[in-house]
């Protein structure tokens, strides 16, 4: 990682490339230039480099894969899974998202995985020098939110009559999607209602 911590990385990586270096101790690097565009938008922006993010910028998007290299690597255990965490994330991630876009992608990412996988995907935008403005409004959207937590409980789910088992998660899950819906303004109460509503429904 500390070869990625430089502010241009690149040069170093690409000799290595050319001499079977970097095909011998790091296989899976097969983005060089999704990481040498990245390290373009880190300078363009005065961001500081992220060694882990350009690691993740230089591997294709497979968590499992992420997982083992980490585990070779003898990266922590943070470290393993955030890298895996941004390799693995199916959300769709784009510069115009809405603000409830990036809200609900936020919330079942986590705010710091989905602002790995949007610098990936700005790294890898056709477009990102137009859409520049877009990308870096996009960013303190992801960072200043604060993902609720849902107001509804297992224990709840069982008082209202679902019998003990996947029903349980099935239920909760079904309440969970309505509440995201929502934009997560709903309260408990009404959580409660919809609650009701899915258990006469789909279980009583």
């Amino acid at each position: 990682l500390k070869l990625l911590a430089a502010d241009d990385p690149i040069p170093a990586l690409r000799q290595m490339a050319a001499t079977g270096v970097l095909n011998a101790v790091l296989p899976e690097a097969r983005n060089i230039d999704r990481l040498q565009t990245l390290c373009a938008i880190d300078a363009d922006n005065f961001f500081t480099p992220d060694p882990l993010l350009r690691l993740g910028a230089l591997l294709p998007e497979d968590a499992e894969q992420a997982d083992a290299l980490a585990r070779r690597l003898r990266l922590s255990n943070a470290q393993r899974t955030r890298l895996s965490a941004m390799l693995g994330a199916d959300e769709r991630i784009f510069c115009y998202m809405s603000v409830r876009e990036t809200r609900r992608a936020a919330y079942r990412l986590g705010p710091a995985v989905m602002r790995d996988v949007a610098m990936l995907r700005w790294a890898e935008d056709p477009k990102r020098d137009g859409n520049m403005v877009q990308w870096r409004a996009l960013l303190p959207m992801i960072e200043s939110w604060q993902p609720p937590k849902l107001p509804l409980s297992g224990e709840q789910v069982k008082l209202a009559g679902v019998p003990e088992g996947p029903e349980i998660g099935r239920v909760l899950a079904e309440v969970e999607a309505w509440w995201i819906d929502a934009d997560f303004t709903q309260d408990e109460y009404a959580l409660i209602e919809r609650l009701k509503a899915v258990v006469q429904a789909t279980v009583l």
